[in-house]
């Protein structure tokens, strides 16, 4: 050995590329470059939507208020139950229906282990 200086390196050593400041905190801190940026869109964006539809109701309330309320009320008929009787028996729909039984599996076959298989 000669001489108290460093001695150079002998391999396969490459420099390394100089790194910016941005990518040296990203490496140490990634909540900071894609989290941070993330939850200030979304919180931004609600504040950014909450005003437009604030005004969007505000508007169709005041459209619905100015116009009288049973415009948009259908017109219906007071519901009395002994008329519909009579009204459905003049239709005919209550004497041409029968009861009808839902065929069943045969007794002596098993219902419950036929889906075991």
């Amino acid at each position: 050995m000669t001489g108290g200086g460093p001695q150079p390196r002998t391999g396969s050593w490459r420099p390394q590329p100089r790194q910016s400041k941005l990518q040296r905190l990203s490496r140490r801190h990634p909540f900071l470059c894609v989290g941070l940026p993330f939850l200030t869109a979304v919180i931004g964006g609600s504040f950014v939507i909450l005003p437009t539809q604030k005004t969007k109701y505000e508007v169709r309330d005041s459209r619905i208020k100015s116009e009288s309320i049973a415009e948009y009320q259908p017109k219906r008929r007071e519901f009395n139950l002994q008329e519909e009787y009579f009204r459905m028996q003049t239709k005919g729909e209550w004497g041409e229906w029968e009861p009808k039984r839902v065929e069943r599996p045969p007794e002596d076959e098993p219902v419950f282990d036929r889906y075991d298989k």
